[in-house]
């Protein structure tokens, strides 16, 4: 009996909610009305047809409600316009975020407005553009395989602050566990060549703590190219030798510095 009262109870209830029409999204009414989200699709649905004034419009209420890229996009159309004053704000936001595409967006404001200084802030801005993201500070472990058919491993922890030549510097320690355990510290230079291909080289130098002192200099180099996940870490390829360690190769995997220090609180 309760049954059939709970029923009876409910089924209004379905039938009303059955009956109630889904509220359609529509992007220009929902990004007058607010949403941010929906104003980078409506953005996206005036630059597509042609409308590039409403475009601009509809990205800058989007960069307004945090939508940093459209913060960029807006800039992009005011740039197109001329209106490089204008441009500078919602690009001056995404810079601050540190973005890469909002570096080259700022450059090419400062590019535009064509002064020597303004043109020497646009080289700069290029410079640092493909590093922006990228950590200071990373931790890679490498599985290595020599000459000999030897399996090995090796640690790096590698210092790369925008300080150094925008991360074009780099040093660190290097650890490698093969037949002998080496320790080493290194300096090295790396070319962005884009903001995820960065190719390397080091120079090596330091020792084996099993020898006694003075017999255990160690020596050597590496080649090597990391493939980038902007500040999560890269993936590493690299070849090298050392006194100690034939021509060997190595497949990497690194972290930011910084997850691995808030790992281990």
């Amino acid at each position: 009996m309760r049954l059939s009262v709970w029923l009876a109870a409910l089924l209004p209830l379905v039938t009303a909610a059955c009956a109630t029409p889904s509220v359609a999204y529509h992007p220009r009414k929902d990004c007058e009305a607010g949403s941010a989200g929906a104003c980078v699709d409506w953005g996206d649905e005036l630059a597509g047809r042609g409308e590039p004034l409403g475009a601009e419009a509809a990205y800058g209420q989007a960069c307004q409600g945090g939508f940093v890229m459209s913060c960029i996009t807006q800039g992009q159309f005011l740039l197109r316009r001329g209106e490089l004053e204008a441009a500078e704000l919602p690009l001056r936001k995404a810079y601050l975020e540190e973005m890469p595409e909002a570096h080259e967006a700022l450059a090419d404001l400062y590019q535009a407005r064509g002064t020597p200084s303004d043109v020497k802030i646009a080289e700069g801005l290029r410079f640092e553009a493909p590093a922006i993201d990228k950590p200071a500070t990373e931790f890679v472990y490498h599985f290595r395989m020599d000459s000999r058919g030897s399996p090995g491993a090796a640690i790096t922890f590698n210092v790369q602050p925008m300080a150094f030549l925008s991360r074009r510097l780099s040093l660190g320690f290097h650890a490698a566990f093969t037949p002998v355990t080496e320790l080493n510290g290194f300096i090295g230079y790396q070319h962005f060549a884009s903001t995820w291909a960065v190719p390397y080289a080091r120079v090596l130098l330091g020792g084996l703590p099993s020898a006694p002192p003075g017999v255990g200099l160690n020596y050597g180099g590496e080649l090597g190219l990391k493939l980038c996940l902007g500040p999560i870490g890269h993936l590493d390829f690299a070849v090298g030798s050392s006194r100690f360690s034939p021509l060997h190769a190595s497949v990497g995997l690194g972290f930011n510095g910084l997850f691995l220090l808030l790992a281990a609180r």
